[in-house]
């Protein structure tokens, strides 16, 4: 494997126009790329606002969205984690799905968001996620240079049994596309980022859209990169940026090596099982 990758976090801002935000979505890749990195993360649902009404509006131009990334995937021969978008699942629901592009511009993963946020946060706002979005049933991993890679969606990143389930398949790194709200992300995406990283002993990506207050779902921004020991690479702040994590692959190992948490499980007394 090799030891060394530079990465690319794109956090975009967000408007209501679809193909302006692809456009400057592209322009972003495209950008972090000439930036040298090799791999290229987008936010969660990246081309609208996190909106119900935007989101159904978007849905059209989702297919579209992924063949350019493809194409520049391709061109710059590059990995591009397509954030998420809005897909659609045969009924009236659709999926927030997640797509991981190779350098030869082929999709070679994806990931429905599991756990859909059904919530009021103090400070709101009240999301009901469920009316808008169909729950995905798998949790996988594929492969790269840099070693065994995942993603998952926003949400998703609370429930610690997924970390477990990522950890006994030696997931290196995990792309985390998200759209806290300014609530939710001020009280928790920090933590919650860092202390994945912790447990898988990994490199953990977070990539949110941009502050922008203009919008009914203000997200929160601040995309972060944490090394396995749970130090922050990198906080992307609260407006529209390109940035360049250089992440030294090398530091899982002695991490692992200095802390065997897979050794040292208890599995006689408990484990934790995917039933999907």
């Amino acid at each position: 494997m090799k030891d060394h990758l530079s990465i690319g976090i794109c956090q975009l801002r967000q408007g209501y126009d679809y193909r302006a935000n692809i456009d400057r979505a592209l322009a972003m890749v495209d950008r972090a790329a000439a930036m040298g990195a090799k791999m290229v993360a987008l936010p969660e649902m990246f081309f609208t606002p996190y909106e119900p009404a935007a989101i159904r509006r978007a849905s059209p131009f989702s297919q579209a969205a992924l063949e350019e990334l493809q194409a520049l995937a391709r061109q710059r021969r590059i990995f591009v984690i397509a954030g998420s978008m809005p897909w659609p699942s045969g009924g009236k629901r659709l999926y927030n799905r997640s797509h991981v592009i190779d350098p030869q511009g082929e999709i070679i993963h994806r990931h429905d968001k599991v756990h859909l946020f059904d919530c009021t946060p103090p400070g709101g706002p009240k999301v009901v996620e469920s009316e808008t979005i169909v729950p995905g049933g798998t949790l996988g991993a594929f492969s790269t240079p840099w070693g065994i890679t995942s993603v998952i969606v926003c949400y998703d990143i609370r429930f610690s049994p997924f970390a477990q389930l990522l950890a006994d398949r030696d997931v290196r790194l995990l792309f985390v596309p998200a759209a806290f709200s300014l609530a939710t992300g001020r009280a928790h995406w920090e933590m919650l980022v860092k202390i994945r990283a912790v447990e898988l002993q990994a490199f953990v990506i977070g990539v949110q859209p941009a502050q922008n207050p203009e919008l009914k779902y203000v997200p929160w921004g601040h995309s972060i990169a944490s090394s396995p020991w749970g130090e922050v690479l990198r906080d992307a702040g609260p407006d529209e940026a390109v940035e360049i994590v250089e992440a030294d692959l090398g530091e899982i190992d002695r991490i692992r090596a200095q802390f065997p948490l897979r050794e040292h499980r208890r599995t006689d007394l408990y484990e934790t099982l995917w039933k999907g």
